[in-house]
């Protein structure tokens, strides 16, 4: 039983590299491996690529470490969880969005990275190419109807896959070729569901990779949907981090023989315990599941909403698993710890300081003012989301909940249909109020006719 831990040992080992701003990093990283490990428990009893299942023409995976017989243990609303954390990271060049990732999956030091990976020991992992096609990440079919070449979707089943710079996803969904990446990226995130009606046949599987990318501030587009399958981590760059960036560098290069040596014993022992536990859990699994009062009041709170809830939910699940007095073979018991409480709360600061950018941009652009609704619509989607559906849902998701937003029909004179206009600011003074027939949204509440 591996009893080490682990939060503790890949902080130190990156300390002792010199790694500036990744102590509150780390542990979400660490908490996705978990939930990895988790929902393999929970859904790989059925797989798509069992070699005993597929005849000899279809894609499997041989010696699939992942692959089990056991029943699901985590099934709410009647469904089968998944519960993967995948991470995007946001940060301007020279923040250490890529050394994070590489740290993790990056060849032959990665602290994931197993040679013996293809033939069934330890995790799959792959840092993803510079620019990719839709048919390259999720597969096509050639004119007899088989899928063809490597689909990394397929691929890294069961396993980690890591993007330096996400926009070569988002991009690639800009042209002709790759049109559907969105749809795919959703489904496959959600759910590991790849599913493409083609001319010559389907594109059908089930997988279970776990996705980590980083992208720059200018280039943060997540599309609607995208922003619910993703774990945000913001990372800001400062004057005097970019500093602490330089000295690091120096005292990397000045690093002794013998420093380098030690870190290398320490690199294998930490992929030897992910080893190890993966191992573990594989054999031992738990039985269920079991959340404490502590971990349900912390969800509840006004600042998660409520389609960010599931997120933190497997962050605890993932931060259990991981813990040092793990035991398998029961109840996973989800306790809120001292660590993990300021762990989600470090996390959700994290996501407000991104997912809210764009609120506050609506806020300060309209502060004060009355826009129709089909206007305001517009300018979400010229703003934010480039998208007119997509500016529905976004609105909905955010704009509702907020006690400076308002939605009223106005007293109107005559015939013709009476439009919505939305009020962004402070509440409407009385000669405002005396000019509205109805109030819809008020304060953030929903009002009855």
């Amino acid at each position: 039983m591996t009893t080490d831990n682990i939060f503790r040992m890949v902080t130190q080992y990156a300390q002792q590299n010199f790694f500036i701003d990744v102590e509150d990093k780390i542990p979400i990283f660490i908490c996705s491996v978990g939930a990895h490990l988790f929902n393999t428990i929970n859904k790989c009893s059925s797989c798509d690529f069992d070699p005993e299942t597929i005849d000899d023409k279809g894609f499997v995976i041989h010696n699939c470490p992942m692959r089990h017989d056991k029943q699901p243990i985590y099934t709410p609303m009647s469904r089968l969880a998944d519960t993967r954390i995948h991470i995007l990271m946001r940060g301007d060049k020279g923040s250490g969005k890529s050394i994070l990732i590489q740290l993790f999956l990056g060849d032959h030091n990665g602290l994931l990275y197993n040679k013996e990976a293809m033939n069934g020991v330890g995790f799959r992992t792959m840092l993803g190419p510079n620019s990719i096609t839709e048919a390259g990440m999720f597969g096509s079919v050639d004119e007899d109807g088989n899928i063809t070449g490597r689909p990394l979707a397929r691929e890294l089943c069961g396993g980690f896959l890591g993007f330096e710079e996400f926009s070569s996803m988002s991009d690639a969904q800009k042209k002709d070729h790759s049109v559907d990446m969105k749809n795919q990226m959703l489904t496959s995130t959600d759910n590991g569901r790849v599913m493409k009606a083609m001319k010559s046949g389907w594109v059908q599987y089930n997988t279970r990779y776990t996705l980590w990318a980083g992208t720059q501030p200018a280039r943060f587009e997540l599309e609607s949907g995208l922003d619910r399958r993703f774990f945000i981590i913001d990372i800001e760059m400062t004057p005097g981090k970019e500093l602490e960036y330089k000295r690091a560098q120096r005292k990397q290069a000045q690093m002794t023989n013998d420093t380098r040596v030690e870190l290398a014993e320490l690199n294998m022992d930490i992929n030897r315990w992910f080893l190890e536990r993966q191992l573990e859990v594989m054999l031992n699994p738990p039985t269920g599941i079991l959340f404490a009062d502590k971990i349900e009041e912390w969800l509840e709170r006004p600042e998660v909403r409520s389609f960010e809830s599931d997120l933190f939910r497997r962050l605890c699940i993932g931060y259990t698993m991981m813990r040092e007095d793990y035991e398998g073979g029961t109840y996973l018991d989800v306790k809120m710890t001292p660590e993990l409480a300021m762990l989600l709360e470090t996390s959700l600061n994290q996501r407000r300081n991104v997912m809210d950018a764009d609120l506050m941009l609506i806020k300060d652009t309209f502060w004060q003012q009355d826009l129709s609704k089909s206007q305001l619509l517009k300018e979400v989607e010229r703003m934010i989301t480039n998208d007119y559906q997509a500016a529905k849902r976004w609105m909905e998701e955010n704009l509702m909940g907020q006690s400076w937003y308002f939605e009223y029909v106005p007293s109107k004179e005559g015939r013709g249909r009476k439009g919505i206009v939305c009020r962004i600011g402070g509440a409407p003074t009385p000669e405002v109020e005396s000019k509205i027939s109805r109030k819809i949204i008020w304060g953030g509440k929903e009002m009855t006719a």
